[in-house]
């Protein structure tokens, strides 16, 4: 019997407004309502619980927003502006489809969550809430990334605190025009560097997020090419 061929995709998508409120797992059925209303024909896993093909960027902290949401998704039939059109129609506020491509890259790891590998994030300070001017910001960042160490406590499953020198994780740290800070952070599946939560990041760095407003921008591959 001959196989159908299976037809890739990557859909690069924003999540803002009220979406900032949903979790990574609502977010995920969110995509896969969508999908379902566009009536695609998508291609299932192997196995007794047969589950779509379809895999999702790192999960984004609720109360971020983001530029750069990625699903990759496969499908039996060629997909066109028919299917994008019926997507944007399908989608709530806040989500808005920024860039849609085939995906030809067979060297490509089948999961996002292995392929992302870093994400910038920007953070822009609430003007009436802070307490630091743009010397105290240049101080804290230069501080940071002349240390060796970033010590963050955190606790494991079993309830017992552990604490992890996340130095590594953080590629890059500066502050732009407007008090706006832009960081990039290790994400993804990686045994070596541990993944660090942009919020946590802020939280250690200034006690607490309440004075920002936190994007993510844009994800990088293990070489830093942006995907």
């Amino acid at each position: 019997m001959q196989e159908s061929k299976i037809y890739k995709y990557r859909l690069k998508l924003t999540k803002k407004g009220a979406l900032r409120f949903i979790s990574h797992l609502d977010w995920q059925n969110l995509i896969l309502k969508i999908f379902r209303r566009c009536e695609l024909n998508l291609v299932l896993s192997q196995g007794f619980n047969k589950m779509p093909k379809v895999s999702y960027s790192p999960a984004l902290p609720i109360f971020l927003e983001s530029d750069c949401e990625l699903v990759n998704f496969q499908v039996y039939n060629p997909l066109n502006d028919a299917f994008l059109s019926n997507f944007k129609k399908n989608a709530p506020l806040g989500l808005e489809v920024l860039s849609f491509v085939e995906i030809n890259n067979d060297n490509e790891p089948k999961s996002l969550e292995n392929y992302i590998q870093w994400a910038r994030y920007i953070a822009k300070i609430d003007e009436k809430k802070t307490i630091y001017n743009s010397n105290e910001l240049r101080y804290i960042i230069d501080k940071c990334l002349n240390s060796c160490e970033l010590l963050i406590s955190k606790k494991t499953k079993k309830g017992l605190e552990k604490t992890i020198n996340y130095r590594n994780s953080l590629k890059s740290f500066e502050i732009k025009d407007d008090k706006v800070l832009s960081f990039i952070l290790k994400t993804g599946q990686n045994d070596s560097i541990p993944a660090l939560r942009a919020d946590e990041f802020l939280k250690k760095m200034f006690c607490n997020t309440n004075i920002f407003k936190i994007k993510r921008v844009e994800f990088f591959d293990s070489e830093l090419r942006v995907i």
